[in-house]
């Protein structure tokens, strides 16, 4: 007998509110693995993305890239060009 078998039968033996008690708590420990599920990724493409970083250190991609030229360039204010009708 499979372990979903065995809980279903002894939740037959309770009151219809235990059950429901039953119930409530099945669907608080899904929603509890969800979130660890989510925790997870979350922590797997961080740690994804730090080894990316380290690789792009590592093959010192930035070493001909002024950084002050850049973020000046990036910086310089824009023309707004007003909306057409």
């Amino acid at each position: 007998m499979c372990l979903d078998e065995i809980i279903q039968q002894h939740a037959k033996t309770l009151s219809p509110a235990q059950q429901a008690e039953v119930f409530d708590f099945v669907l608080f420990l899904e929603q509890k693995q969800t979130q660890h599920t989510m925790i997870n990724n979350h922590q797997q493409r961080k740690e994804r993305l730090k080894n990316t970083l380290d690789n792009a250190v590592a093959l010192d991609i930035f070493t001909r890239v002024d950084g002050v030229a850049w973020q000046n360039e990036q910086r310089q204010d824009r023309s707004i060009e007003p909306a057409q009708p």
